[in-house]
């Protein structure tokens, strides 16, 4: 009977998954930078090379998808953005008010680009592709600025509630006293370990964004990366975000 009720829990996130547009769009996601991997493995191991065509085709074909399921979340970024303007913290508001339009301004121009490649319109391309890069690349410093001041919030209060700990622990010797309790001080890193561990939706967040923060980088030609590393980075912030739509409680919330 326990078992049955798994199986259609199981079930019923499947359905509410797929009803989801950014559930199917990072799946698709998933879908389209194992393509790019697989791709760079094949032509690496100079296996068919009518393969590795195949796999460029899916990628691409893949690409082309997801433009298409983003249309009108800029909409969405922009008008998200008037409710965080709001936040009491100036760096929250500031990073993800910031974040919010420059990921809007990505979509926006990346649509330009999808008319480009089906011919509906005539444009400079490579243009609008670096401008698409750039706006991303700002919207994920953004999101990794947030990351970076919560992980730092998240080790102060630890640090606060280890020297209110220390301060409690400190009795007197004697009659009707408690003798000293020793307690080994962990270090910044197991403090900094410690706070990762015990808050998923920050640690998940950060590798996600740090993940895709080379993909930008790359496209813009600030770093030199191989098909295969951006493939493996796409893919795992792919997982990531599925697991945050799979489980919302993995997801990071806006205060």
């Amino acid at each position: 009977m326990e078992r049955h009720k798994h199986e259609e829990d199981f079930l019923c996130h499947i359905v509410k998954f797929n009803t989801q547009t950014a559930g199917r769009d990072k799946l698709c996601r998933l879908f389209q930078y194992t393509s790019k991997f697989a791709q760079w493995y094949v032509l690496q191991k100079h296996l068919d090379p009518e393969v590795a065509a195949k796999l460029k085709r899916l990628e691409n074909a893949i690409s082309m998808t997801r433009k298409v399921l983003r249309f009108g979340k800029s909409f969405d970024l922009l008008h998200s953005s008037l409710s965080t303007i709001h936040i009491s913290d100036t760096v929250l508001r500031l990073t993800i008010t910031l974040s919010h339009i420059n990921q809007a301004l990505y979509l926006l121009v990346d649509h330009i680009v999808w008319a480009s490649k089906i011919g509906l319109i005539e444009t400079q391309r490579k243009y609008w592709s670096k401008l698409s890069a750039r706006f991303w690349l700002v919207s994920l410093i953004l999101n990794l600025t947030r990351n970076i001041y919560d992980i730092s919030n998240l080790v102060q209060e630890e640090q606060k509630h280890l020297h209110q700990w220390d301060k409690r622990s400190q009795y007197k010797n004697g009659i009707g006293g408690y003798k000293d309790i020793e307690r080994k001080t962990p270090t910044s890193m197991e403090i900094f370990q410690k706070c990762l561990r015990e808050n998923h939706p920050v640690a998940i967040d950060t590798a996600k964004n740090f993940c895709d923060l080379l993909l930008p980088l790359s496209s813009l030609g600030f770093v030199k990366t191989s098909k295969g590393l951006q493939g493996i980075l796409g893919m795992i912030s792919s997982y990531l975000s599925i697991l945050t739509i799979w489980n919302p409680d993995l997801k990071l919330q806006n205060p």
